[in-house]
């Protein structure tokens, strides 16, 4: 019996792993040297929480339509945070959500410095969807949380901003999948050739009996 339900618990324990959605990210971060963000980039209007930590610029673009549906299996997310601190560490939380599912977490962030209202502190993460995220559109939710206490301390979400609502991604493996339209005819000459086949064969047999 013990035997029986380690081997249930195992195949269950593999079933939930294999439905777990697979996705890999690079991360990339600025600094007093690099480059800030561009005017072109979206400015906040709303978010749904904020301390001392706010959002004040997104920039997102969608790539990877391998089958030309729509749907993207590829996102770039770089967006700038304020804080009224001087300096103030933190670590990102990236999530998605389908209409009527719950949320998938698709990474968690190392930790990054915010500097007061510095342009050059901005945190970018290129994904790539693997596995398991079907086709439909999803809302991009961002939370910041304090490096030193763990408190939630700015989230942002496709509730506030256009931007992060509804984008139509769909997994690698998915886009992969061409429909393929085979092409056939019928009709008159269809049956005259099938007519003609079946006459060839007859001919045939009666050679062969002479």
């Amino acid at each position: 019996m013990k035997l029986l339900l380690s081997v249930l618990l195992f195949f269950s324990t593999v079933s939930l792993s294999a439905e777990q959605p697979i996705s890999t990210t690079t991360e990339q971060r600025g600094s007093e040297q690099s480059e800030a963000m561009s005017d072109a980039s979206e400015r906040v209007s709303a978010q749904s929480y904020s301390t001392d930590v706010w959002f004040h610029r997104l920039e997102l673009e969608l790539s990877g339509d391998i089958n030309n549906n729509g749907f993207y299996h590829q996102l770039y997310l770089k967006f700038d945070a304020d804080t009224n601190r001087s300096s103030q560490p933190v670590w990102a939380e990236f999530s998605l959500q389908r209409p009527g599912r719950a949320e998938q977490l698709f990474h968690i962030s190392s930790i990054f410095t915010l500097y007061r209202q510095s342009r050059n502190d901005w945190f970018a993460i290129d994904t790539t969807l693997e596995e398991s995220y079907p086709t439909d559109y999803y809302d991009l939710i961002i939370r910041l949380y304090d490096a030193n206490s763990g408190w939630l301390v700015a989230e942002i979400s496709g509730y506030d901003e256009l931007i992060l609502a509804d984008l139509p991604l769909e997994d690698y493996r998915r886009d992969q999948q061409v429909l393929t339209v085979v092409e056939s005819y019928g009709g008159s000459l269809g049956i005259f050739a099938l007519f003609g086949l079946s006459l060839l064969l007859w001919r045939q047999q009666i050679t062969r009996c002479k």
